[in-house]
């Protein structure tokens, strides 16, 4: 691994917006929209591991969709070893060295394929190799992803859950990519298999010099197998740096409920005692003013829902940052009244 990112995201946008209709425009209403994400920066440096954490439906999989480009973006950057993705029509070099797996492994694959013939797929696409390259090129995919070549002819449907994520993984691994996308590869699957296809995609990382973008909202998974850990929240990064340094420090107040929320095998383990998160996340076609997270936060303030938070450096180097007031010790974040006296969190939206 080093300290350069192959991949840079610069505020990046992706707005879903509500069918146009006549009387909105007769009116001057601009169409509703989705906020699915919202203003996400962060780095992926070459050979490393970055988890993408947080609560389903807060955007981390429409991220890594939409920096593939397999989502036309609102608007914001990704640049991929230096070149900006969303500024070329002409994908082909992108798609050959970034690729993703997908969640279910039994939907993403066609069911009218058989394995040989998915995984050789974008062989074909992209015209690699003579046709007894291609068909030594996938026996060697099956073989290196924990399959043998004598299933090369077998359809999804006579595979298990853990052997369809391998033959997803070597769709994946096909082109030789530098950097795979990783959508909860292994959420779908039992925990022992998860344990198998973790220590497959570390191994494929190891050999081939692979930089993962991991989407997961299993912490322990994360934590496992991640390098650095960004924590998103409503469409917004709130909390970013090292995974040690995330777990054992955590700043922002929505990290600390989330590792606070994974059940402990010792009882007798302190917690950070946040308490539990009160009422349910925001809809992201009307997002709090402020921060996204005051109305949940058992710290927040009249600050918090009048001003977005900085993305706070908390350390020399910039390595960990966070999204929150509580970390500047002159804001007026201290001087402003809590909200609801801080005994719990706010219900609702900021216009409640």
């Amino acid at each position: 691994m080093t300290d350069d990112p192959l991949v840079r995201v610069e505020d990046l946008q992706k707005y879903y917006f509500e069918q146009d209709n006549l009387l909105d425009r007769l009116l001057g209403n601009e169409p509703e929209s989705v906020q699915a994400v919202d203003g996400v920066s962060f780095d992926v440096r070459e050979g490393e591991t970055l988890g993408l954490v947080g609560e389903s439906g807060c955007g981390k999989s429409t991220t890594g969709e939409t920096l593939l480009r397999l989502r036309e973006p609102t608007g914001g950057a990704v640049e991929f070893d230096g070149q900006n993705v969303f500024e070329t029509d002409d994908l082909n070099e992108f798609r050959k060295r970034a690729q993703v797996v997908f969640q279910d492994p039994f939907s993403s694959l066609d069911p009218r394929m058989t394995a040989g013939q998915i995984i050789r797929e974008p062989l074909d696409v992209h015209g690699v190799g003579t046709e007894a390259e291609r068909r030594e090129r996938v026996e060697e995919l099956l073989e290196r992803v924990g399959l043998s070549a004598g299933q090369v002819d077998r359809y999804p449907h006579e595979f298990s859950g853990g052997q369809r994520q391998r033959v997803g993984i070597a769709r994946a691994l096909a082109l030789e990519p530098d950097f795979i996308v990783c959508d909860e590869p292994v959420s779908a699957l039992d925990v022992s298999v998860q344990a198998q296809i973790l220590n497959l995609l570390d191994d494929l990382q190891a050999e081939f010099g692979l930089t993962y973008l991991f989407i997961a909202h299993d912490l322990s998974v994360v934590r496992h197998i991640s390098d650095r850990v960004a924590v998103m929240y409503l469409g917004e990064i709130v909390e970013f740096g090292p995974t040690e340094e995330i777990f054992e420090n955590p700043s922002h107040p929505y990290t600390e409920a989330l590792l606070e929320s994974v059940p402990r095998a010792d009882t007798s383990e302190q917690g950070r005692d946040v308490g539990t998160l009160s009422g349910d996340v925001p809809s992201p076609r009307d997002p709090p003013s402020g921060c996204r997270f005051h109305t949940r936060c058992p710290y927040a303030r009249e600050a918090c829902r009048a001003e977005t938070p900085a993305d706070y450096e908390l350390d020399a180097a910039g390595d960990h940052r966070s999204a929150c007031f509580r970390q500047v010790d002159d804001h007026e974040y201290w001087e402003s009244p809590p909200l609801d006296d801080g005994t719990r969190a706010v219900e609702g939206t900021a216009d409640d």
